[in-house]
């Protein structure tokens, strides 16, 4: 696999008047020379950062960019604006989720303009990054089809947390960390070793308050949702966010098929899984059937 790393400039979409910069990683299977036809758009959840897809302390068996390069497809992995290697822009509070998924869509439109040739783009999102693919694809309609991964357009389970109390309890403005460790019974499995689940939260990053507040208002991208007309996927794990995910799809009233998968032997962080090759070959398969 190569990878190269990028800080892009999309102040321009922002309408912030600071600078407002994504960091990103493009990876490309070893031995393509051509631009990419297939592109994997990855965005991220709260609390983490786009090494949740390619995870430098873990072997290589929990990298999503590793299996799907090695399946032909190019995946482009960014840290959310506010997130991560990417800008923070001040006050917190002149964030929206709104300009966090035009921001996304213009590092998508920057990446794929520099390649000659059509370039067929799945967007796929984990937990809150599943919210903002949601509103990316509804508000910037560049995307061949939508993996929800994680995240609930039913009213949210969290663990061993109350949602309207997480809700409530947040700061008016600012970047927050995550309550990790409160949240390892819905994120990890049993199984998942203790050395890898403590490594993974010491790679986290503070999420923006608007983010968080967003996540945690019920219904925020329903109507995003209705409104998408291009495929979708829904993925919920054993031990996930919705408390009925046979209701899920029909969220997606505007797509032409909608696809529910449940991954077994999984909880909500579904790359640190046992059964992750198996979820990613799923996805795979989605995207091959409906491309």
């Amino acid at each position: 696999m190569k990878s190269t790393d990028m800080m892009l400039d999309v102040t321009s979409v922002t309408g912030l008047g600071q600078l407002a910069q994504i960091a990103a990683t493009l990876h490309l299977p070893e031995d393509m020379d051509a631009p990419p036809s297939q592109l994997v758009l990855a965005v991220h959840g709260g609390g983490y950062t786009r090494n949740y897809w390619h995870p430098p302390f873990a072997d290589d068996s929990y990298s999503f960019a590793r299996w799907f390069t090695a399946q032909g497809k190019a995946v482009l992995t960014i840290d959310m604006l506010g997130m991560g290697e990417s800008t923070r822009p001040e006050p917190e509070s002149s964030l929206s989720g709104a300009i966090i998924a035009a921001a996304h869509a213009e590092v998508l439109r920057q990446v794929v303009a520099g390649w000659d040739g059509p370039v067929d783009v799945t967007g796929v999102g984990h937990s809150m990054g599943g919210m903002m693919i949601i509103a990316q694809a509804a508000a910037h309609p560049a995307l061949g089809r939508v993996a929800v991964l994680g995240w609930a357009n039913e009213p949210m389970i969290l663990g061993d947390t109350d949602v309207a109390t997480l809700r409530t309890g947040m700061p008016s403005s600012g970047y927050i960390a995550s309550p990790r460790e409160r949240m390892r019974v819905l994120f990890y499995a049993a199984d998942v070793p203790i050395a890898l689940i403590e490594a993974d939260e010491a790679h986290g990053s503070t999420t923006p308050v608007t983010l968080g507040r967003e996540a945690l208002t019920p219904g925020i991208v329903h109507a995003a949702a209705a409104s998408i007309a291009v495929p979708v996927l829904v993925v919920q794990s054993a031990v996930d966010t919705s408390p009925a995910p046979d209701k899920e799809p029909a969220y997606f009233s505007g797509s032409p098929s909608v696809e529910l998968q449940i991954l077994e032997g999984a909880a909500h962080c579904q790359n640190f899984a046992a059964t992750r090759a198996a979820h990613w070959a799923r996805i795979n398969d989605w995207i091959d059937r409906t491309s």
